[in-house]
């Protein structure tokens, strides 16, 4: 008699408990999401698959409490990182530990918000073209200003004429919409 024996595999995420990061308090989300990095980096995950992990929402100009603090659990991973490499091929620690410090210093979520309402946080923002994408900041998204309206004249104008801007990002710090070039 022939036995047939069949197993059945699950992902191991299937048994992992949720994790409901929206309960904790600042602190606890940020010891949680290092813990989570640490245990990635234990298990064999490349580099490349822990960013992809952390470094989500980038196109967002006001990122989620969750994205802020993986955001900052990845830089503080890379501070430690680059300190460690430096030490090794015989770097100054004094000020080795005091660039690891500025990059480790970073603020709490609500001070990041506070931040990013600001004209001056907006303004840098809009003017990192770097990426090949056009950004604008309004007040609301349904309805713009008339110096808002203007700047949005502007850069449609810009995102069709030069074919170096991929999409233009438009966000109220809520609701983002991305527009691409006309291609007529």
């Amino acid at each position: 008699m022939i036995k047939i024996v069949l197993f059945v595999l699950f992902p191991l995420g299937v048994f992992a408990q949720h994790i409901d990061y929206e309960s904790m308090s600042d602190d606890q989300l940020q010891y949680a999401l290092e813990k989570e990095l640490l245990e990635m980096e234990s298990r064999g995950a490349t580099p490349p698959l822990i960013f992809e992990k952390f470094i989500v929402e980038t196109d967002q100009y006001i990122m989620s409490r969750d994205a802020y603090y993986r955001f900052v659990v990845h830089l503080n991973y890379m501070a430690d990182k680059m300190l460690a490499m430096k030490m090794q091929n015989g770097g100054d620690p004094a000020s080795d530990l005091e660039m690891v410090k500025k990059l480790k210093n970073q603020k709490t979520y609500q001070e990041y918000v506070n931040y990013r309402k600001t004209d001056k946080a907006r303004e840098h923002w809009e003017n990192s073209t770097q990426d090949g994408i056009l950004k604008l900041v309004v007040g609301d998204h349904e309805q713009f200003t008339e110096a808002e309206q203007k700047r949005y004249d502007g850069l449609i104008i810009l995102l069709n004429r030069d074919p170096y801007f991929t999409y233009l990002n438009i966000t109220d710090g809520k609701i983002t919409k991305k527009i691409v070039p006309n291609t007529n």
